[in-house]
């Protein structure tokens, strides 16, 4: 199985404005492009260590076989937008919505499971690819007003740690890891996908 993001958010979950007040970066607009860009990279980074989406984001998973229920690559799956597959023939169905539906479990995980009104139709013989392409939204909402404000502080502790050492490898310097103020903050928000 594998998974990539189909769009990208519309937001992020703080503004330029708020991660520029937390690194007294006040009166100064040299470095709002750099910032800018830590910010996406920051989320991008929470998202990772979480499992999970912070902001609306649209995926294709990819899956081989048919299963009963197949799990939703990301955290925080709202919505099935479709699910499709390659006949024997080699063209692409779409399933009916309503053979299958998203059940979400209360640690934020979800599963994509088929109905007994489904039938398992055969795809075409290619052995190693992903024949089933699921297109889901996933996050907390599509904007930062959704998202949890503990992941949000996260982020900022994110961009101003990157803001702060904008080098990964040094000599004779002290190198920051990554503060364990983040890992505390997002430790309760863990996704432990398969």
């Amino acid at each position: 199985m594998n998974i990539a993001r189909t769009t990208e958010p519309a937001a992020e979950p703080i503004t330029l404005a708020e991660a520029k007040a937390h690194c007294r970066v006040i009166d100064f607009e040299d470095d709002d492009t750099y910032i800018t860009g830590l910010i996406a990279v920051a989320r991008l980074a929470i998202e990772n260590m979480t499992g999970r989406t912070l902001i609306d984001t649209v995926y294709t998973q990819h899956v081989r076989t048919w299963q009963a229920s197949i799990q939703i690559a990301r955290g925080n799956a709202r919505t099935v937008g479709s699910v499709k597959y390659d006949d024997l023939d080699g063209n692409e169905q779409t399933v009916d919505a309503a053979d299958y539906g998203l059940v979400p479990y209360g640690d934020g995980a979800a599963t994509l499971a088929f109905f007994d009104t489904f039938t398992d139709p055969d795809l075409l013989d290619r052995p190693g690819i992903d024949r089933i392409r699921i297109q889901f939204t996933a996050g907390y909402g599509a904007t930062a007003a959704a998202v949890p404000e503990t992941l949000r502080q996260a982020v900022l502790y994110l961009v101003a740690h990157y803001y702060d050492n904008r080098s990964p490898i040094g000599v004779n310097v002290n190198l920051n890891k990554l503060p364990l103020a983040v890992e505390s903050l997002i430790a309760p928000y863990v996704i432990y996908l398969l």
